[in-house]
């Protein structure tokens, strides 16, 4: 039992983000999979388990003449991908 106890102490914060984006991104191929079960999107259950949210920012241009670069970000969330995330933390959690 005390070598379980050292295991979980000597976890990082990376493994915990990696974890959670492993759950979210096992959760939304469910979620689509689930949608292709029932394609019309003005379905209930098409737009539960394929349509979410997608927070984020707009992408940013930074133009510096020699090389552009262009910072943008945006995270899709539905309800498969949340329970994929407790689900990870949860086993994060406790095992």
């Amino acid at each position: 039992m005390q070598e379980r106890n050292d295991r979980k102490g000597k976890r990082s914060v990376a493994q915990l983000v990696v974890i959670l984006i492993m759950g979210a991104l096992i959760g939304s191929i469910i979620g689509e999979v689930i949608g292709e079960f029932f394609p019309s999107s003005s379905s209930l259950t098409h737009r539960i388990f394929v349509s979410g949210i997608s927070p984020g920012f707009k992408p940013v241009l930074i133009n510096l003449y020699v090389i552009v670069v262009r910072f943008g970000m945006n995270v899709k969330l539905n309800l498969c991908s949340a329970m994929g995330i407790v689900l990870a933390a949860y086993l994060y959690r406790f095992f």
